[in-house]
């Protein structure tokens, strides 16, 4: 996931994917919503926040801060549910410094 030019966020494909849909699933912009159901379906594998318009980026960043509590209600109770949970906080704290 490319935040911006200096700032990026990677992790396995499993949980890239699962980040894409669940933006997906909660942005209102039909637009972005598309796109990120494209993303997912045809396995980019990449999501580069400069394609989305200043309000667009707002309400994903938004939507991404909820991400780590949402990942501990939805994830299966296993070892990998808690660094998965870190590692989107760490995402997190990447969207919105930037």
């Amino acid at each position: 996931m490319f935040v911006s030019d200096q700032a990026r966020w990677s992790d396995k494909s499993s949980v890239f994917y699962w980040v894409v849909d669940r933006l997906a699933e909660q942005v209102t912009d039909d637009d972005v919503a598309k796109q990120l159901r494209e993303i997912s379906e045809f396995n980019v594998g990449m999501l580069m926040f400069d394609e989305f318009t200043p309000d667009q980026r707002r309400e994903l960043v938004a939507l991404i801060a909820a991400l780590p509590q949402t990942a501990l209600a939805q994830l299966p109770d296993t070892p990998a549910r808690e660094p998965i949970a870190t590692r989107l906080t760490e995402l997190v704290q990447l969207v919105e410094s930037t």
